[in-house]
């Protein structure tokens, strides 16, 4: 795998991090007078989630590029990253009741100020936003740890799984990504 393509996810990962923060903080806020309102509520939580499967979409490209994801050895990369595999679609289901909300009390003509006088509303956005802090925590781990150059090398694998068998008898379940991170 060339270097450029080890550079090239992160950086459209951090991108569509970027984005989703920005549409975060500015779609709960904004007001589309000048045009058709109710297309452009709709398009806005439809991007928004288009950028999250996106954001999905490069985490699991990234992860695919590992050695043991390419040898077919995957329970220790889901074991590893199951936070990544479980935030994912808790942040997009948060982010998607939310925009049903905010669009449905929209379209039946309340002002975008006006959201935040329901308490429904302001339940929603808030725990969509704590849900967030932790979505774009883990992505940002998981590219950290996606930065290990050893994870993309046969002989560290090799080398891990050999010692680990060697020192409990070949007989135990070792995961080699926690004991590679515990050994650095």
């Amino acid at each position: 795998m060339g270097y450029g393509l080890m550079l090239g996810y992160p950086m459209f990962l951090m991108a569509l991090n970027v984005l989703d923060l920005w549409m975060n903080s500015s779609f709960e806020y904004d007001e589309f007078e000048e045009v058709n309102q109710q297309i452009v509520v709709i398009l806005f939580v439809l991007l928004q989630t288009f950028v999250q499967i996106f954001a999905f979409i490069t985490m699991f490209l990234m992860l695919s590029n590992t050695y043991l994801f390419q040898v077919g050895i995957i329970g220790p990369l889901i074991s590893n990253f199951k936070l990544t595999f479980a935030i994912h679609p808790i942040y997009m289901t948060s982010t998607v009741l939310l925009g049903i909300y905010r669009a449905g009390q929209l379209l039946s003509g309340v002002r975008t100020r006006e959201l935040w006088d329901s308490d429904v509303y302001i339940g929603l956005s808030l725990l969509h936003k704590l849900v967030a802090v932790l979505y774009y925590y883990n992505n940002m781990n998981t590219v950290m740890k996606l930065g290990d150059a050893s994870l993309y090398s046969k002989d560290a694998w090799v080398a891990l799984f050999a010692q680990g068998s060697a020192s409990v008898g070949g007989s135990s379940t070792l995961n080699p990504l926690h004991d590679h991170a515990s050994g650095s």
